[in-house]
């Protein structure tokens, strides 16, 4: 079974910034997740590690929900036919 984005995001949010996994969900904004700078650098690393895409430095605000941010990754992944 594959993992999903948001799955990859969850796991590092709470594996690496010791995120509560009851804060993590679509409409969550990196911001509000007390992600300095550098954390926000290292997170978008981690995600690109994980995922094997480019994520832009633009995709990874504190204003940028978490919902947005799976899609913009979500683009990048080779498409599954779901019809």
């Amino acid at each position: 079974m594959a993992t999903s984005v948001f799955d990859v995001m969850r796991s590092a949010l709470s594996e690496k910034f010791a995120v509560p996994d009851a804060e993590i969900n679509f409409e969550t904004s990196l911001g509000s997740l007390d992600l300095d700078s550098l954390a926000l650098a290292e997170f978008a690393l981690v995600l690109q590690e994980r995922l094997g895409v480019k994520v832009m430095d633009g995709d990874v605000t504190a204003d940028t929900t978490l919902g947005k941010l799976e899609a913009a990754i979500s683009k990048q992944l080779p498409s599954a036919d779901t019809s």
